[in-house]
């Protein structure tokens, strides 16, 4: 088998990578380029077809071509085809891309040999959420082909109309007998494993929207009181991952704060380095002077909520500092204080309703993510199925997720007779598919009992 290996973001890894999967089969490898490749420390610089037979027929493993500076170009033609002719396996590198993890190639790219059965289009998933100018090869073309300014931030649907316009396409149409296939690079997150996956079932990738494989935000408690108690305790039933921070150690034990994920016992002064962009923050210190230290210090930070405890009074006082130290009344704005909505709670229990429940309102309100973290976390090879569309009262909303996997499930699209539906379908067909399920008021099966109405789920392979 002779393949071409073209596009950017990882050519020559994917070739390695393949090499040694080749090797360990028992076969003959050669790898070359027609273009310029890096050389490596076995690579032999030369154009000499003797040497490159006797590394293969001694190690099964030849990396071969003329040097030129630290890279090694094209052979000669008789070169090439004599070491072909005794290769089990040849991979060629035949394009080039400056190390970027995407290109638009010219009209000389990519430079595939006659003899090659098969090609493979590479590019990187790591250009995902980052400037054209510093992700992209050929950066006008890329931009002319897109038609966006080189600022604009790369987005999945980007990566297929590149990939599409400047290599499948093209391809295909110059060389009707070879199989062109596109290999995404990813960095193993779910993101980018269904990204990729979409891409070479080539698929609409628009589908997908990023902040469905964001982690529900971490819920943060300044304060380790009675009310903070509660707190956890609620979140940890609503999925959210704890932290509580306080500088009394003798309220931070596993029997007052059994599901918190961590107990931090630090000084308020200290608050920075327990902070985690994008997350829900509520004040509940003992007193006013460490509420305002604490709130003063999240106040310049990201965060998806953030609701200080206290009297009318006490906010009055607080809102009134922030603004003479210097922030400006949009972002005090942002402060629920006093925290919590407006439900009469009086006991500590009731209080951490009204703070939950408003939470919960901002991050349905917002959009936040609300993906399970195990979930996003794995490794596990499966099919996820997200629910892409829904009609009616269904469990979950869109973007709900789940893995299913032969012995295992990650995550849930709502429970019931639809996900039972839906995990069967995953495991029967293996492979890219959108269903919908009907879900009847009166349907067996759990959470279904209550619903009626419909959703639209995409499986996709991972």
């Amino acid at each position: 088998m002779i393949q071409a290996v073209v596009g950017s973001g990882g050519k020559t890894t994917l070739i390695h990578r393949l090499a040694e999967e080749y090797r360990a089969q028992g076969k003959k490898v050669f790898v070359t380029t027609t273009t310029h490749m890096r050389a490596e420390p076995d690579t032999l610089l030369t154009d000499d077809p003797e040497p490159i037979l006797r590394a293969l027929e001694q190690t099964g493993y030849a990396m071969a071509g003329i040097p030129e500076g630290e890279k090694i170009r094209a052979l000669s033609p008789a070169t090439y085809a004599a070491v072909c002719a005794r290769s089990d396996e040849v991979l060629v590198e035949a394009d080039g891309s400056r190390g970027l993890p995407l290109k638009y190639p010219s009209d000389q790219e990519p430079v595939i040999p006659d003899n090659a059965e098969e090609i493979r289009v590479v590019c990187g998933l790591n250009a995902l959420g980052r400037p054209a100018r510093e992700v992209c090869h050929r950066l006008e073309r890329v931009t002319a082909c897109l038609g966006i300014p080189e600022n604009a931030v790369i987005t999945p649907a980007h990566v297929q109309r590149l990939v599409t316009e400047g290599y499948l396409r093209p391809l295909r149409a110059a060389f009707p007998d070879k199989k062109v296939t596109l290999m995404p690079r990813t960095d193993g997150s779910l993101y980018q494993r269904a990204v990729a996956s979409l891409l070479v079932q080539e698929q609409d990738v628009s589908v997908l929207q990023k902040e469905w494989f964001c982690p529900q935000p971490r819920l943060i408690i300044c304060g380790g009181g009675h009310v903070s108690r509660e707190v956890a305790a609620l979140a940890a039933r609503l999925d959210f991952t704890t932290r509580v921070i306080d500088e009394r150690p003798e309220l931070l034990t596993r029997e007052r704060f059994p599901t918190a994920e961590e107990l931090i016992c630090d000084s308020y002064d200290n608050l920075a380095r327990h902070l985690d962009p994008g997350a829900c923050y509520v004040v509940v210190t003992p007193n006013h002077k460490a509420d305002l230290q604490c709130v003063e210090t999240i106040l310049p930070t990201d965060y998806a909520y953030l609701g200080m405890m206290g009297s009318r009074r006490k906010v009055e006082s607080t809102v009134e500092q922030l603004r003479q130290k210097g922030f400006s009344r949009e972002r005090i704005d942002t402060i629920f204080a006093p925290v919590g909505l407006e439900i009469g709670a009086v006991t500590p229990a009731e209080i951490a309703l009204s703070i939950l429940a408003q939470i919960v309102q901002q991050k349905n309100k917002n959009h936040m993510a609300s993906a399970d973290r195990s979930l996003l976390e794995t490794r596990e090879q499966g099919v996820l199925c997200i629910v892409v569309e829904k009609h009616g009262s269904v469990p979950r909303g869109v973007g709900s997720m789940m893995l299913v996997t032969p012995d295992q499930t990650l995550g849930s699209i709502g429970g019931g007779e639809g996900e039972y539906r839906a995990i069967c379908h995953a495991r029967a067909h293996g492979g890219y598919d959108v269903q919908t399920y009907i879900l009847h008021g009166g349907a067996a099966g759990g959470l279904d009992m209550v619903c009626g109405g419909s959703m639209k789920v995409l499986f996709v392979p991972v």
